[in-house]
């Protein structure tokens, strides 16, 4: 597998200020690491075939251009509803306070003893304790964030303050969307401002550390197919990525063996497991987006678009008591196409391929005496499939999407009716929240002196507490024929 850039990325509004230090600042100098903050980060190409192009290309086999491979384009990074490619299009990312930070070296230690020579000296013995590690350390601004609970159903069940009727809460107030007459909103509303505060407070955190930024990339895939076809036809995808920042992003990368441990301490089927050998990585990954959009047509008709809205997720990938590392290890493979069978009609291998070296990606499972594996969750607000909005904000849907009509009994604080929306759209996946959030905000937008308040969305799709306990891929060459 190769990879290929042609020609250089466009990078024309990057800056990163140098400043030259004087023999005292030179003096406290440690080298414990850099930290930066970039102004104007833009990052800019042409759509593909235009003379200021970009492409990177993945070939999956050794042909070349003449075999397979997919073909990346059209890079676009840029501030957050800013025009891609003007000089006002970079944003900021870090601050002073809360930079970029990479070359930190830590001693990071496991929460769990196992035997191990402490001093590199086996004739002195092994003993029971924590291992610990060097470990190159990098963070993004706003590493120290973490994340908020996005769902309205569970941040209401939560003890707020003792006050028990609004931990209770569940959902909508009955009737509050198919009742024509006045409803007891009770603290329905006040529960939605805490809600909206508390999310709040995190967005100011993250306002202060980096702006919002879009991401546009272009996928093509090029095979015997569609080789001499136009681009068009070699279109795969295009990812759209609107009002995107990280949060709680940080990796730590250390060398992990079993150097100086007691093997017959080691069992994976008792109480102390231990990772393979090879470079370790513990990471974790925040981000908040706007909104993520899949297409599949060339000209990015939106009826070939699928859409994600309010996505917040947070995804470990690795921790200390359970990094995740990459290795290598030797094994023989079956030929391919090559069976024979035995005695009892049962298929078999005719012949195994030399042993050959292959990459390992491996996150082992968690040592009985380490505490729980950190979780993962994935909140995406509602999923659109080909649906868009006019000037006004009313959906243009698909008819295939429509799951029926209903009128929109807009209400303010008090329960009471402000206005009616005949026949609005339902769409299918969309929750009935964000429809009747969509009227409010037409509403407000026309009512600026007498708003009505939001209620709280709904998520279309939540994945709470996701766990890695074991994974493992292992590379393998598939042209093992004769």
């Amino acid at each position: 597998m190769k990879i290929i850039t042609t020609p250089l990325l466009f990078l024309p509004f990057t800056t990163v200020a140098l400043q030259a230090l004087d023999e005292n600042e030179l003096s406290n100098v440690t080298g414990e690491g850099l930290g930066a903050t970039f102004d104007n980060v833009v990052l800019y190409s042409e759509d593909l075939g235009s003379p200021n192009d970009f492409e990177l290309n993945l070939f999956l086999d050794d042909q070349g251009f003449g075999g397979n491979y997919l073909r990346f384009s059209e890079l676009r990074l840029n501030k957050s509803g800013a025009e891609p490619g003007q000089a006002d299009s970079g944003g900021q990312f870090g601050t002073y306070t809360d930079p970029f930070f990479i070359g930190l070296l830590l001693d990071v230690n496991e929460s769990y003893s196992s035997l191990h020579d402490h001093d590199g000296d086996p004739g002195t013995g092994f003993v029971n304790m924590p291992r610990s590690h060097t470990a190159l350390y990098t963070g993004f601004p706003a590493a120290n964030e973490v994340q908020k609970e996005r769902s309205f159903f569970y941040y209401s069940r939560s003890d707020l303050g003792g006050l028990d009727d609004e931990a209770r809460y569940r959902g909508n107030p009955d009737g509050f969307f198919s009742s024509a007459n006045n409803v007891n909103v009770g603290n329905f509303f006040t529960l939605a401002n805490n809600f909206d505060s508390y999310l709040a407070e995190q967005e100011a955190v993250l306002d202060q550390a980096t702006d919002k930024f879009d991401l546009h990339l272009r996928i093509d895939s090029i095979n015997d197919s569609n080789r001499n076809l136009d681009a068009e036809d070699q279109f795969l995808a295009s990812i759209d990525l609107e009002g995107f920042r990280l949060y709680g992003t940080e990796t730590f990368i250390w060398s992990h063996s079993r150097k100086g441990q007691e093997d017959a301490g080691i069992n994976r089927a008792g109480e102390i497991i231990m990772a393979d050998y090879g470079l370790a990585i513990a990471t974790s990954v925040g981000l908040r987006a706007d909104k993520l959009t899949i297409n599949a047509d060339p000209q990015g008709l939106a009826t070939s678009a699928l859409s994600a809205e309010g996505v917040d997720v947070y995804l470990p990938l690795g921790t200390i008591d359970q990094p995740m590392t990459i290795s290598t290890v030797q094994f023989q493979q079956q030929y391919r196409g090559e069976w024979l069978t035995d005695g009892n009609g049962n298929r078999v291998a005719s012949s195994l391929a030399p042993a050959s070296t292959q990459l390992r990606l491996e996150i082992a499972p968690l040592p009985q005496q380490a505490i729980q594996s950190e979780r993962g969750h994935i909140y995406i607000q509602q999923l659109s499939f080909g649906n868009t909005v006019d000037a006004d904000g009313n959906r243009i849907v698909d008819d295939e999407v429509v799951t029926g009509y209903e009128d929109i009994y807009l209400r303010n604080s008090n329960g009471e009716i402000v206005e009616t929306v005949d026949d609005v759209q339902h769409v299918a996946f969309v929750p009935k929240t964000v429809t009747y959030n969509e009227q409010v905000k037409i509403y407000n937008e026309a009512n600026p002196t007498t708003p009505i308040p939001y209620i709280p969305n709904e998520n279309t799709l939540e994945i709470k507490g996701l766990e890695i306990q074991r994974l493992v891929i292992t590379t393998q060459d598939l042209d093992l024929t004769r």
